[in-house]
């Protein structure tokens, strides 16, 4: 019997390759968006589109209508707008898991950030939003699957395009530690844990931990350039964090996750098989015509 899934968020990157990684696995799923802008790339891959704000419970009315199980992969990607990560990772993922208890959907599965529970118990606003839905997802009834991922290639590249330029900034000793996994490979665990597995937290990364120093000096390699990299105490960017807060409660959040990941080391399963060093030579977006 077919399976039929939703992917919310398809219009994000990791949205996008979802809609790759379950075409491999036979399925053609459905996908929502916050604009139908946001599923040109994949609408002619998809068995049907939504467009819906997930803040507004209204929008949400039918979109998992057939549907066996929703991933989601939603959440506050731009530092810009008044939404805070509780009003859209929390809230906005709950009224999507009340339309898809109604439609009779039998799993759920989430994406959060490696060492969710422990950046909640510090305050950082996108982890403390991220496993409050994880808690209630738990005890929704339905089937669920937590994904906790590693650091994106994607986006440490754009450390590399810095590096080549200029300087990079580490904060405190460089020596916390990820396992950066290319986000192709990120949606090939997903699309398979959602399929085989329930009622767990599974996580994945790539083939190689790396510290945020050995990363900076990738960055550099990569052109060929001589490292420069500047650290900033920590104490300094608790500094910064108490001082920004009451003027921008985004630029608090984000800049709370960044010095997180920054000083705080997370182990996953390692899954990827791509490099980073790999991954940096062959993006092709880095290169100038």
């Amino acid at each position: 019997m077919a399976t039929n899934v939703l992917i919310a968020g398809v219009g994000g990157v990791l949205g996008q390759k979802l809609v790759e990684a379950f075409r491999k696995k036979d399925i053609r799923p459905a996908g929502l968006a916050l604009s139908f802008k946001g599923l040109e790339a994949v609408k002619d891959r998809l068995m049907s589109s939504f467009e819906a704000d997930v803040t507004r419970p209204e929008t949400l009315c039918g979109v998992c209508a057939g549907i066996d199980i929703v991933v989601s992969v939603i959440g506050i990607t731009r530092v810009s707008g008044k939404l805070t990560h509780m009003d859209v990772d929390y809230q906005g993922n709950m009224n999507l898991l009340a339309e898809a208890k109604r439609a009779g959907v039998r799993k759920f599965v989430f994406i959060s950030p490696a060492g969710t529970d422990l950046g909640a118990r510090q305050g950082v606003p996108l982890m403390e939003a991220k496993f409050r839905f994880e808690e209630e997802l738990k005890n929704s009834g339905l089937q669920w699957v937590i994904m906790r991922a590693s650091a994106f290639m994607c986006d440490l590249a754009a450390m590399a395009k810095t590096a080549r330029e200029g300087s990079l900034f580490v904060i405190g000793d460089g020596k916390a530690e990820c396992a950066p996994i290319d986000v192709g490979e990120l949606a090939l665990c997903m699309a398979e844990d959602a399929l085989t597995l329930a009622d767990t937290c599974t996580s994945a990364g790539g083939p190689r931990t790396m510290t945020w120093l050995e990363i900076c000096v990738s960055c550099f390699r990569v052109w060929n350039r001589p490292v420069r990299i500047v650290f900033v105490p920590v104490w300094v960017c608790h500094v910064a964090l108490t001082l920004i807060r009451p003027f921008s409660l985004r630029y608090y959040a984000l800049g709370k996750m960044v010095l997180f990941f920054s000083v705080v080391g997370v182990s996953v399963q390692k899954r990827g098989r791509m490099d980073f060093d790999a991954y940096l030579e062959r993006d092709s977006t880095m290169r100038m015509v």
